[in-house]
């Protein structure tokens, strides 16, 4: 069985979606009532009372959160008067990062920039989360004063003093067109971040997304060494780790335009085996095949086949990899995920066009000219591994794709 149940526009609607279910949430005794006034906006009374937006929008029945009316009542909801004691929490059989987010009181947006995560979807029973907001406790694999110490030069090579030293909690940063911080270029600087981390010992994938260059050392060997101008590209390697503690370094330089760079890594196991995936968690060793064309109809031979992490990108007025044309490009991304028996939403936002398929069948069909329109169908599906297929295309001006899924 399968039906559509959300039709919304823009990155304000996207980020809900992604941050939280949209099931309303009950009242809770403390709760207080706002009557909407003229010029009100959900953000601003969200801000005004100090409470997320999401969970705004989620004790209200609230799809759209661009539109609310004059008059409306809203429930503030109260905050949680108590929280684990601990700001470290274990990922669970059946865990998502929006329920574990719900249950602290946060976002999943927030739990990810504190845990270095750039996949929402992705998180494995047993995993190790820091809580922000919560007193931290530190996890076995990041110990105690374990931040990244961070070296950022006004000069693309690393060299000389660095202009800016300081604490970093995770390598996670998005920086797009601006710079780290105010003084350092915009443009043609470079950070070195090191760190001694305490691994349980096994097989661990270590994944660096970047824009433009990086180059990963583990025991003082070069594991990663992608030191090149380049669009946002998602690099990985597995290496076997001996338990104890190992010196980590990651290096990185911005060219022009866009600064990205993300690190992360996942224990696989303690041979190199791939692992069983937990029902509703993507398998560690999933990824999608990204077959990007020079075209808007996927025909032909692909210009570019690569492994994508997932798929949340927005390029802007850029090109998304070398050798495509900046417009009227396409891309057909396929993976197989493993999920639960129960229903799922499926979901994408795109600009322009997005054809979302589950083991063949099409969920998603809006094959058209669109200014960042998100959609959400909901599927039934059996116990097991599932192939999810994924196609997009860039009709003119900018380019932007997300797609994510969350049982229901």
């Amino acid at each position: 069985m399968m039906k559509k149940v959300l039709f919304v526009s823009g990155v304000v609607a996207m980020l809900l979606w992604m941050v939280s279910g949209v099931a309303a949430q009950p009242a809770l005794s403390g709760d207080i009532t706002h009557i909407v006034q003229p010029g009100e906006t959900l953000v601003s009374i969200a801000r005004l009372y100090g409470v997320d937006v999401s969970t705004l929008a989620r004790a209200n029945h609230i799809l759209n959160p661009n539109y609310i009316y004059v008059g409306q009542r809203l429930i503030i909801p109260a905050k949680p008067t108590t929280q684990p004691a601990t700001g470290v929490y274990v990922v669970k059989a059946g865990d998502t990062l929006y329920s574990i987010a719900r249950y602290f009181g946060t976002t999943a947006w927030a739990i990810a920039q504190a845990n270095g995560i750039y996949d929402l979807n992705h998180i494995y029973v047993g995993q190790r989360l820091m809580i922000p907001g919560v007193a931290p406790v530190p996890p076995v694999s990041q110990p105690a004063g374990g931040n990244w110490h961070g070296e950022y030069f006004n000069v693309p090579d690393l060299a000389g003093t660095p202009v800016l030293v300081r604490n970093d909690a995770a390598v996670n940063f998005h920086w797009g067109q601006r710079s780290p911080d105010t003084r350092l270029n915009t443009d043609h600087f470079s950070v070195r971040w090191t760190r001694t981390i305490n691994f349980r010992g096994g097989v661990y994938r270590f994944k660096v997304t970047v824009d433009d260059g990086a180059r990963l050392w583990i025991d003082g060997a070069v594991v990663i060494d992608q030191w090149k101008v380049q669009p946002e590209t998602l690099y990985q390697v597995d290496v076997t780790l001996s338990p104890g503690n190992h010196p980590v370094v990651i290096e990185y330089f911005d060219d022009t335009a866009a600064a990205t760079i993300q690190f992360s890594f996942t224990r696989l196991g303690n041979a190199s085996v791939t692992p069983t995936a937990t029902p509703g968690v993507a398998a560690p060793t999933e990824a999608w095949l990204g077959e990007y064309f020079g075209n808007t109809d996927l025909s032909g031979k692909p210009v570019v086949t690569q492994k994508d992490g997932n798929i949340g990108f927005n390029w802007g007025l850029d090109a998304p990899v070398g050798g495509l044309p900046e417009d009227y490009f396409g891309v057909r991304w396929t993976r197989q995920g493993t999920f639960f028996a129960d229903n799922y939403a499926f979901c994408a936002m795109a600009d322009d066009g997005v054809r979302l398929y589950v083991d063949g069948v099409r969920l998603i069909d809006e094959w058209h000219a669109a200014n960042a329109l998100s959609y959400c169908v909901q599927a039934d599906l059996t116990a097991g591994v599932h192939t999810v297929k994924v196609e997009y295309y860039e009709d003119g001006g900018n380019a932007l794709i997300y797609v994510w899924w969350e049982r229901r």
